[in-house]
């Protein structure tokens, strides 16, 4: 059996995110659909800070052009990398994991230089990753060979399933994911569907009271190896119908 989950790239996401990619054997990040022209986290996601939650927003070009999450370029007329690992070094520097991560999230903001947009999320997904202890096959469906011209994004999600061996496929409860899941036509390409749900339980943090729901950075510093148990508690996967 092998299990699947699709996603698109976002940026230093929510551990909710990384609870589909841990029941996964593979993880297919979805940078061939359209770039939301709307703020989304693609490109941004929270922090905890002393003020409280703050966005760190990676800018972006050609926002308005109707292009692929493998299309977009970051700004870099822009110093972002700076400003966001200046604030994660003033919103974390007395998280008590901090000094475990910093050396390599650094290297990521500062001593990498980024171009495109899906590539600085995946170096960061990857970092997660690894400091969460998931280790989940990673894909781009961009690599996957698959031309979708004629297909609708359910037929291409199937296609995508069938060119990674999947035969059991990850979907979230959202809108976004229900709009192409039909349970029936998954039971008819004999390949099992779940549900994932998933709560961040309250854990120690910084700055006042609990903020559910950011970046897993906050998690990471505030929480080390503890994450990983968190993120195994913290939802679970329901057998469609």
């Amino acid at each position: 059996m092998v299990r699947a989950s699709i996603h698109q790239p976002q940026y230093i996401p929510w551990l909710g995110y990384f609870y589909k990619i841990l029941h996964s054997e593979v993880f297919v990040l979805f940078d061939t659909v359209q770039y939301p022209r709307g703020k989304h986290f693609g490109n941004r996601n929270q922090v905890k800070t002393p003020q409280g939650a703050h966005w760190l927003t990676v800018p972006v070009r050609q926002r308005s052009e109707l292009l692929t999450f493998r299309e977009i370029s970051v700004d870099r007329t822009q110093s972002w990398a700076e400003k966001h690992w200046r604030t994660l070094e003033v919103a974390y520097a007395r998280s008590p994991f901090f000094r475990e991560f910093a050396p390599g999230l650094r290297h990521l903001y500062l001593e990498r230089e980024w171009e495109q947009l899906t590539d600085l999320n995946q170096a960061l997904l990857e970092f997660c990753m690894n400091a969460l202890g998931v280790t989940a096959r990673l894909v781009r469906a961009s690599e996957l060979g698959i031309e979708r011209e004629g297909m609708d994004t359910g037929e291409y999600i199937f296609a995508i399933l069938e060119r990674v061996g999947a035969n059991e496929y990850i979907s979230g409860r959202g809108a976004g994911s229900q709009r192409y899941i039909q349970s029936q036509a998954f039971a008819e390409r004999g390949i099992q569907l779940w549900y994932s749900e998933f709560a961040v339980p309250p854990y120690p943090q910084c700055w006042g009271d609990f903020i559910p729901d950011l970046s897993v950075l906050d998690v990471l510093f505030n929480c080390g190896a503890q994450a990983r148990s968190m993120l195994a508690s913290g939802g679970r996967l329901e057998r469609a119908r």
